[in-house]
């Protein structure tokens, strides 16, 4: 008669279920395969991340979900992989999971897998608080006395509230993120990420993967594990594509397909990812005019611009400079608390007949220079004439100074200068970008910024 070994059964037991705790007190999907890569074990969350009920779990095969060439790479050599971009398929569904694959092998011989899987989306939000893709301001950071500006702040607190695009137009310097950021955080989006990006600062052929991200050995150079765009990280909340006006015409086209379905290919990729992301634009440029000169297309200007901001500059709204000015040297005066400064009467009058070109971003330059350069705790009218360079270097002229100061016709403005220069390398070098980022000793990404700013095109300079 056979004896049953009670404690043994009662270890077993205990050690079984010490071992599903484990498991299940991972945030990481775990899955463990035989040698069979038949599915033997796997936690809480993996069955969440997979979206298969366990039971059906334990009647699948590893390879039937994951099919990528490297299961049978790992058979093959019995190396270990870590932070693999796989893609795992569930009822038609494409999950794309971080994974760790780890071969066990005894005395030489396979004995199965262990994986631990991480879905995408949850990574990019980790990833999105640890690079700080957030958004700062709400609308009680907009300052503002006059009726139209309350009308707009109005107007934008409304269209938050819905889930379709926005196009804020508006002079440099006028506060277009600001609104944007603003809206986003008005929004039922506020808790997911606000990722900005800057069209003009991406060289033309970084665009498509910038936005779009790409698969591992799309081009040369591309990261081994691939990498996702701007579009992912912002899954689930907002994407601001400032200088919108800037974008190639044919990123335009596939930016409108993305805006159209709401799905992203990567470059090199062949699938379709489904993406949950709320578009606001922004553009100094006046795209209606863009689309006369074939710059800009006009089905993605109607795409984008479901709801449209017109933000006004500065000099139409001169009621404003005053509580702005004043709300600049409060800032400066809590980062000096020991020598806090204050505005005078005529300090402010003078502020308002000036003409700030450069809008507010203009007006807060001037105001922190006045604060410096001030030696009394009383900032007066006095220290602006003693500012040369705010007429010399940034244009700004008072009604005063006019007739007395004409620009002088024979200096050139330095953009100016600056795109003949642009011009003259790329004219040397035979359009080759490149190169003439390297005669004129600037970064090949500044170089692309510029061409893109002063509407320059390569083809005019290429050697036939």
């Amino acid at each position: 008669m056979c004896r049953i070994d009670m404690d043994s059964i009662l270890e077993y037991d205990i050690s079984s279920f010490i071992l599903q705790a484990v498991f299940d007190s991972s945030n990481d999907g775990l899955i463990v395969t035989d040698e069979n890569l038949l599915i033997k074990k796997v936690n809480i969350a993996a069955v969440k991340t997979l979206g298969i009920k366990e039971d059906v779990l334990y009647e699948t095969y590893l390879n039937n979900i994951l099919k990528d060439d490297i299961i049978n790479t790992i058979l093959l050599t019995g190396e270990k992989h870590f932070d693999e971009d796989c893609s795992f398929y569930s009822n038609g569904t494409q999950i794309r999971c971080s994974t760790n694959i780890i071969p066990v092998r005894v005395r030489g011989k396979n004995i199965g897998l262990v994986l631990s899987l991480r879905d995408t989306k949850n990574l990019h939000n980790i990833v999105n608080k640890v690079v700080g893709y957030k958004a700062s301001f709400t609308f009680d950071d907009i300052i503002t006395r006059t009726e139209e500006m309350r009308n707009i702040v109005e107007f934008a607190e409304k269209a938050a509230k819905t889930n379709c695009n926005i196009l804020i137009e508006g002079q440099s310097g006028t506060g277009k993120e600001v609104f944007a950021q603003s809206i986003h955080n008005y929004s039922s989006r506020h808790r997911g990420p606000f990722v900005a990006v800057n069209c003009a600062a991406i060289p033309r052929e970084l665009v498509e993967s910038e936005l779009f991200g790409y698969e591992k050995g799309a081009f040369t150079g591309a990261s081994k594990g691939g990498n996702p765009g701007k579009f992912e990280l912002a899954d689930g909340g907002t994407i601001f594509l400032d200088e919108i006006g800037e974008l190639p015409l044919d990123i335009q086209s596939k930016l409108l397909r993305v805006l159209d379905n709401l799905k992203i290919v990567r470059v090199g990729g062949t699938y379709e990812k489904t993406i949950d992301v709320r578009v606001i634009a922004a553009t100094n440029r006046t795209l209606t005019e863009e689309i006369e000169n074939k710059n800009f297309r006009s089905d993605l200007y109607y795409r984008l611009s479901v709801m449209n901001l017109h933000l006004l500059p500065l000099k139409e709204r001169k009621e404003d400079i005053e509580p702005l000015a004043q709300f600049f040297i409060t800032k400066l005066n809590s980062k000096n608390p020991c020598n806090p400064k204050y505005p005078d009467s005529s300090y402010i009058e003078k502020l308002k007949n000036y003409s700030f070109d450069g809008n507010i971003r203009e007006l807060r330059n001037l105001v922190e220079r006045s604060y410096y350069l001030c030696e009394d705790s009383l900032i007066t009218s006095n220290i602006l004439n003693k500012i040369r360079t705010v007429v010399t270097h940034t244009h700004v002229v008072s009604p005063e100074h006019k007739h007395n100061h004409p620009h002088p016709k024979e200096i050139l403005p330095l953009e100016m200068v600056e795109k003949n220069c642009i011009k003259e390398a790329l004219k040397h070098c035979g359009g080759n970008a490149v190169k003439a980022a390297v005669l004129l000793k600037i970064g090949k990404a500044t170089i692309y910024r510029k061409i893109n700013k002063y509407g320059i095109d390569l083809d005019d300079f290429n050697k036939h």
